[in-house]
């Protein structure tokens, strides 16, 4: 009779580890792909839209990762790094060095493929 006490408690235990794995813990960003320039690509990780606006991009590009700061701007977003400045305006983006140098331009968001219903 005392056989169940095991089976309850199991059954609480993997209820909890089901909860656990239900609402994943530090998903704070989402990542957006951009083609520039026709084939250069950047992929900049934003902070969730309930996070933080003063929160840091991450961004990818040439294989190095930066960490970029949002700046005050009278249009659109821009970040910076001590590098790099990641412009957005009117659904394009451009990716500059601090000295002016373009790096990329006319980046626009990568849309994914529909899925099939």
């Amino acid at each position: 009779m005392k056989a169940w006490k095991p089976a309850l408690l199991g059954a609480a235990l993997l209820g909890t580890a089901m909860a656990a794995v239900a609402e994943p813990v530090g998903e704070v960003m989402h990542t957006i792909k951009y083609r520039c320039n026709g084939s250069k690509m950047v992929v900049v990780e934003y902070p969730k839209p309930e996070q933080d606006s003063s929160a840091a991009i991450r961004l990818n590009w040439n294989n190095h990762h930066y960490r970029l700061t949002p700046a005050k701007v009278a249009q659109g977003e821009r970040y910076v790094s001590q590098q790099l400045i990641w412009s957005l305006r009117d659904e394009q983006a451009r990716l500059t060095t601090r000295g002016g140098r373009v790096l990329a331009q006319n980046c626009r968001e990568m849309q994914l493929p529909a899925s099939g219903s």
